[in-house]
């Protein structure tokens, strides 16, 4: 058994490290990879099982088209054992609890309003715009070299109560 867990888990790396090196062309390539790297975060953080004990929610402010992959890789995957369920927010007023609240670069929030809502205080906080890993989100991405790579601020994960993994963070870009 534990065998084929460590098998898992250096699938999960190599399949997530394969992803940090393929190129973002296209928007839709773009968005795939960015939906494939947010349920893989499923895999390596650690949530509070109290926030919801039977589903792990994700949600979207502003308009994206990331909400059709997410939506298929919730059909057919789970987040530990529990099913995934996606939500689009308009507006940050609409944000209910979640595990995950993605931040559209095209959301017109900001991102000091997101950190300050009570109900996100057990929330890995994504975003998409220069900075906002920086700022205070948990995770940013972003473009290197033409490539799709992640930012982590750690304190933030830290102060949102949610464990990560090792292996995570040896694939991030770590800021302060």
């Amino acid at each position: 058994m534990v065998f084929g867990k460590k098998i898992s888990i250096l699938f999960l790396l190599t399949l997530l490290t394969g992803i940090v090196c393929a190129q973002a062309q296209t928007e839709a390539e773009e968005l795939n990879l960015k939906a494939a790297f947010i349920y893989n975060f499923t895999r390596f953080i650690e949530w509070d099982d109290d926030i919801f004990p039977n589903e792990f929610v994700i949600g979207i402010i502003g308009s994206s088209k990331i909400d059709e992959p997410l939506e298929e890789i919730a059909q057919s995957h789970k987040a530990g054992n529990k099913e995934i369920k996606i939500k689009r927010y308009s507006s940050l007023e609409e944000v209910e609890k979640c595990n995950i609240l993605f931040i559209s670069k095209t959301a017109k929030i900001s991102l000091s309003d997101v950190l300050a809502k009570g109900d996100l205080k057990k929330t890995l906080v994504i975003g998409e715009k220069e900075n906002y890993a920086q700022w205070g989100a948990g995770i940013n991405f972003v473009i290197v070299d033409k490539k799709l790579k992640f930012e982590v601020n750690k304190k933030s994960l830290s102060d949102a109560g949610l464990k990560v993994s090792s292996q995570l963070l040896k694939l991030a870009i770590i800021v302060d």
